[in-house]
């Protein structure tokens, strides 16, 4: 069905990927893998078309059709839901959002007119399955404007115009993210049920396990093949990382003997010299740390916090006729981890702000205890202007990160170095990081501020599988 063929690519000097090859047979179920910065969804731009390779090509067969959600869904200022979703672009659908304007409409006239078409086009099969498709995402107000919509509820129409396209080759950026549970497992059941061909970035490993029968890991530039679900990847994975400490074990061995004759340096310049100080020096560059060897550290002082964390007595909140909360009363105790669940627009976030005190109630009180210092990890993903540099983000907090518990002071760039930024990336603008590695930054620049109590508003999101 499709080939991907010596695709490659580079922005300046980083080469993301070169020569990369592989193809999706019908039935296959393909799960993409790869740490934050790697370039995954630049490799689903250039392989969706909305980007374009440095070198390679890109083959599909004929007629086929291809939906594609984007990790970041953008649609047309003042578009409702119902237009949003049918926004494909095909006939088909175009004639049943027709249909669906005339209905709401109650125009007459436009529904006659368009009847025979929708026969003609045997459109009614389609507008159920989209009907149902619509109803399991819970969108049920098509009216509605996308200009004041949730993240979750963006997600969910983009999702839906992406299956409601009937592909034969589906490709998914993070469709997880901002999903409720239950939305999530009608997902994960839809995708095993449709005869569809599917490629799929996500973080999810749950969802990787029971959907992928294959998985691609892109690292260092390079595409490793599984035949098997994520649990298989895990496995021989190891297997292969084992089988690299070993040979680069090998390869340290040989370097220090060969280290030793060019500190000797032989007068003679023979070609035998030469060829063996050529090979010492590709001995170096393979010798060289794999960025998949660095693992996150996001260890760090630990601030005190005394017993009393926060009490809620009778905390009531409602916008008109929405109500959040109802004399609701809880007691946090020291070191409880609470996770919070509900559907899209339940108010949720809305929650966190009372408590953080950025909302006020109606009705009732938080009371907050003296030692709690909060660390707020929001939804919203970091707020920065985006020619700012990544260490500039960090300065603009701290130039030096000082600990109360006496931990050696760390400066900003030490810092952002157990956040898995060298030095090379440090100076790199906001504007071109990736998902991931904003998500990263931003959870550095919360977490260096040794917080006692932390609020994670949807904190996985974009995060690769590693890191989390």
């Amino acid at each position: 069905m499709f080939q991907a063929q010596n695709i490659s690519k580079r922005f300046g000097d980083l080469v993301l990927f070169e020569d990369l090859s592989f193809s999706i047979e019908r039935g296959d179920k393909v799960g993409l893998i790869a740490r934050n910065g790697e370039g995954k969804t630049t490799l689903m731009n250039i392989l969706t078309g909305t980007d374009t390779p440095d070198a390679g090509a890109v083959v599909m067969e004929n007629g086929i059709r291809v939906a594609y959600l984007p990790q970041t869904p953008r649609m047309e200022a003042g578009s409702t839901v119902l237009r949003a979703c049918f926004g494909t672009g095909d006939a088909l659908t175009d004639l049943i959002a027709r249909w669906h304007d005339a209905t709401e409409r109650a125009d007459d006239a436009e529904l006659a007119r368009l009847l025979p078409e929708m026969d003609a086009q045997a459109a009614w099969e389609h507008e159920q399955r989209a009907r149902e498709i619509l109803t399991q995402l819970h969108l049920t107000d098509l009216t509605r404007t996308v200009d004041n919509l949730s993240g979750g509820e963006l997600k969910r129409i983009a999702l839906a115009s992406a299956l409601m396209a009937s592909p034969q080759l589906l490709f998914l950026d993070e469709p997880t993210n901002h999903l409720d549970l239950d939305v999530i497992e009608w997902l994960e059941n839809y995708l095993q049920r449709q005869n569809i061909a599917l490629l799929l970035v996500t973080h999810d490993r749950y969802f990787l396990d029971r959907v992928c029968n294959r998985i691609l890991e892109l690292e260092d530039g390079q595409l490793y093949a599984y035949k098997g679900n994520y649990e298989y990847f895990l496995a021989k994975r190891a297997e292969r990382t084992d089988a690299a400490t070993r040979e680069a074990d090998r390869t340290a061995n040989i370097l220090r003997r060969e280290a030793e004759w060019m500190h000797r340096r032989p007068q003679a310049r023979g070609t035998k010299a030469k060829g063996r100080i050529r090979a010492y020096h590709e001995l170096v560059e393979k010798a060289q740390p794999r960025s998949g060897d660095t693992k996150l550290d996001i260890a760090g002082a630990q601030r005190y916090i005394g017993n009393k964390i926060f009490e809620a007595h009778g905390v009531s909140k409602a916008f008109g006729k929405k109500e959040i909360l109802r004399n609701f009363s809880y007691t946090f105790s020291r070191y409880d981890k609470v996770g919070i669940v509900g559907p899209n627009g339940v108010g949720k976030t809305t929650f966190l702000r009372l408590l953080l005190g950025e909302e006020a109630p109606d009705a009732g009180t938080f009371d907050i205890g003296e030692t709690v210092r909060f660390g707020y990890y929001s939804q919203k993903g970091l707020q920065v202007a985006e020619e700012k540099r990544v260490i500039e983000v960090v300065q603009d907090i701290a130039e030096v990160i000082r600990y109360d518990s006496g931990e050696p002071p760390l400066s900003a760039s030490a810092l952002l170095t157990r956040f898995l930024f060298p030095p090379n990336k440090q100076h790199t603008p906001v504007s071109k990081l990736s998902g991931g590695e904003r998500c990263r930054l931003y959870l550095c620049t919360v977490l260096m501020q040794a917080p006692n109590f932390l609020i994670l508003d949807e904190p996985t999101n974009d995060l690769d599988i590693l890191t989390l």
